[in-house]
């Protein structure tokens, strides 16, 4: 996909943090760019015969990014280095983790390449108990990381922005967001200050949250990898929006809320509590913002490419500001 935090490696350039992880020793035979992603750059690399390794690059420092995307690069590698000794869920091993930004100006890590396909290349092909299946299990794996708590909300790497109640990490993490679109005016659908008011309103819904917990964040169907011929999960991908929250963060943001296999696998259950009835919207309303904002930061080089997200925006604040629950 393309977007402005995207930077093409020359292949040389390659050739040269390989041989700094690996040693001067190894042998590239091929490097392919992975088109699939919105943020950073990555590239299969096939070395030593015929061994697929992945190459993740980082945005440039040149380039503005949302404030929550900053050096998040740092957040997946302590997660992903986290779960590789807790839980028993399909991801990939980090191999080697670079931020001097010596050779090239961007962080880069190397993981192992996780077989299998996106879930949104074949979703469409798949038949109802397949679909129940792979969901069911998804369910399962994304309970083992949520079961990784913490004795703090928020930010996993950046203690700046880690807090005591989730209450306070949630408002923290709006208002960063109406503070990016400031920063470049995006125009959103209410102004900056009545949307901020209006999660705050229900900030009590919030703070019946007691228990921190390890959250993905991004679980849509592009950072799932399924086995096509016999369709189950492979892999799970890109932890790096990962933080400690509310664990109902995971189907809202991942667009699970009303998928039943997932939820009753996940969650034990497919109804919500009336707090989580409004906890579900105000993560709704933070999802839509990001969709919304980062189009703007992006440059994505198709129009209109935040139009359905301000329509579902619009949608999620109206049933806010409405709800008598």
């Amino acid at each position: 996909m393309s977007s402005i935090t995207k930077t093409i490696i020359p292949s040389e350039k390659i050739v040269d943090i390989v041989k700094k992880a690996f040693g001067e020793d190894i042998i590239i035979n091929k490097i392919k760019e992975i088109k699939e992603g919105f943020f950073n750059t990555a590239y299969c690399l096939t070395i030593q015969g015929d061994q697929k390794i992945v190459l993740k690059v980082s945005p440039s420092r040149h380039v503005k990014v949302m404030r929550y995307e900053k050096d998040i690069m740092e957040n997946e590698i302590e997660v992903l280095r986290k779960l590789s000794t807790r839980v028993n869920v399909p991801i990939a091993k980090v191999l080697y983790y670079d931020h001097d930004r010596d050779i090239i100006e961007n962080e880069y890590f190397f993981m192992e390449y996780i077989q299998g396909t996106p879930l949104d290349n074949i979703y469409d092909e798949l038949n109802e108990k397949q679909r129940n299946f792979i969901s069911s299990e998804l369910g399962k794996y994304v309970r083992q990381i949520t079961g990784i708590k913490s004795d703090f909300f928020g930010d996993i790497s950046k203690k700046d922005k880690q807090f005591s109640k989730w209450s306070e990490t949630f408002l923290f993490m709006i208002k960063e967001l109406l503070d990016d679109a400031k920063d470049i005016r995006v125009k959103l659908p209410y102004e900056y200050n009545s949307i901020y008011r209006l999660i705050e309103k229900h900030s009590d819904a919030l703070d019946m949250v007691k228990e921190a917990s390890l959250v993905h964040k991004d679980l849509w169907k592009g950072n799932i990898f399924v086995n096509q011929q016999n369709p189950e999960i492979t892999g799970i991908l890109d932890f790096e929006r990962a933080i400690y929250g509310d664990i109902l963060m995971e189907p809202v943001c991942g667009f699970l809320l009303h998928d039943t296999a997932f939820m009753n696998s996940f969650f034990g259950r497919t109804y919500l509590e009336e707090d989580e009835k409004v906890r579900a919207i105000m993560y709704s309303i933070y999802l839509f913002l990001i969709m919304v904002i980062e189009c703007s930061y992006r440059q994505y080089p198709w129009e209109n490419s935040d139009k359905w997200a301000k329509k579902q925006l619009i949608d999620a604040l109206e049933e806010l500001m409405n709800y008598n629950g």
